[in-house]
C-alpha cells in the first residue's frame, strides 16, 4: 500500500511538473490564432482604488484565457507573407546553425575516435584538459574568443560564433563516451583485413554510433538554434541577427499578435527535429552515460 501511494506521489509530481512546463508553449500555440485585440483583452491588466474597499493600495485583476473565442490566421499571413523581415531572421539562424552542426559533427567524430583508440600517451591529460573547458561558464569562454576574432579579423560576422561552437568539446566528450564500450575486436579484424583508420571509422564504428551521433546532432541545433549571447556581442549589424535575438524585440515593433505566431512558428525546426530524433537521443544519452 505505501509503494503504491509513494508512486501515485510520484506520478502527481511529474504530470504537475510536466503541466507547468507544457503551459507556456500552450499559451504562445493558441495565443497565435488570437488577434492582437483578443490576446491584450485576455491578457487586460485591471486596477481599481482599494480605497473602496476601505484600504491602501490597489487591487490587480488579471483576466486570463487560453482557447481562443476566434481562432484567424491573419497572424501567420501577416508574418509570411506581407512582409520579408521574419523570413530573412529566420533564415538568419538557419545560416548560423547549419554549419555548426555540420562542422561539429565533422571534428568531435573523427576526435572521439582518435582518443578511445589511439596509443598516444598523454591522450587521458589532453582529454581532461576537453572537460575542464567543457565545463566552464560561457561568460567565462566569452573573453578570449572576442580576443581570437579580433585578431583573425572575423568580429562581426558568423565564423566569429561558428568556428568556437565547432571545436567546442562537448561533442568529442559524448561520442567518446559511447565508444568506451564499443568491441574492439571489431576493430582489430578491421585491421587484420588491410582496413586503414579512415575506413575503420567510416565502415566500422560510425554506423554503430549513430545514436549518440543523432542524439549530438539534436543537441547542438537546439543549442545554437536559441543562440542569444554571442549574437549579442559578435553581430553589429542588426540585418544579421538571428531570429532568437530578433523575437526579444519583435513584441516592440509589431502587434502582439503576430509576436506569438512568429514564436510558434520559430519552435517548428527544433520540435521536428527533436520529435524525428528523441528515439535516437535517449538512447545515445543513456549509454553514454552508462559507457
Amino acid at each position: 500500500m505505501r509503494a503504491k501511494f509513494i508512486k501515485a506521489f510520484i506520478l502527481a509530481i511529474l504530470l504537475f511538473s510536466a503541466a507547468v512546463f507544457f503551459l507556456p508553449l500552450l499559451i504562445v500555440l493558441t495565443n497565435s490564432f488570437m488577434s492582437s485585440f483578443e490576446v491584450l483583452n485576455r491578457y487586460s491588466l485591471r486596477i481599481i482604488p482599494s480605497n473602496d474597499f476601505g484600504t491602501n493600495g490597489v487591487i490587480h485583476f488579471v483576466e486570463f484565457g487560453v482557447i481562443p473565442r476566434m481562432a484567424t490566421f491573419s497572424q501567420y499571413d501577416a508574418l509570411l507573407f506581407q512582409t520579408r523581415v521574419y523570413i530573412g531572421y529566420f533564415y538568419n539562424s538557419l545560416k548560423l546553425v547549419t554549419p555548426i552542426v555540420a562542422g561539429h559533427l565533422l571534428i568531435a567524430i573523427p576526435a572521439a575516435y582518435a582518443f578511445e583508440v589511439s596509443s598516444f600517451k598523454f591522450k587521458e591529460a589532453v582529454f581532461f584538459i576537453y572537460i575542464v573547458i567543457m565545463l566552464l561558464p560561457l561568460q567565462v569562454t566569452l573573453v578570449p574568443n572576442f580576443i581570437i576574432a579580433e585578431f583573425l579579423n572575423i568580429n562581426g560576422s558568423y565564423l566569429a560564433i561558428i568556428l568556437p561552437a565547432i571545436f567546442n568539446p562537448f561533442g568529442v566528450f559524448l561520442v567518446r563516451q559511447y565508444l568506451k564500450g564499443f568491441p574492439r575486436e571489431y576493430i582489430e579484424a578491421a585491421k587484420l583485413d588491410g582496413a586503414g583508420h579512415f575506413r575503420i571509422l567510416k565502415s566500422v564504428t560510425l554506423p554503430l554510433v549513430m545514436p549518440a551521433v543523432a542524439a549530438l546532432t539534436i543537441l547542438i541545433f537546439i543549442d545554437y538554434w536559441n543562440v542569444v549571447d554571442q549574437t549579442v556581442i559578435f553581430i553589429h549589424d542588426s540585418t544579421k541577427k538571428p531570429m532568437s535575438v530578433y523575437l526579444a524585440y519583435l513584441a516592440k515593433d509589431i502587434d502582439i499578435g503576430v509576436a506569438f505566431a512568429a514564436s510558434c512558428f520559430y519552435m517548428l525546426p527544433a520540435v521536428i527535429v527533436f520529435l524525428f530524433g528523441q528515439d535516437y537521443m535517449v538512447e545515445g544519452i543513456q549509454l553514454s552515460g552508462l559507457k
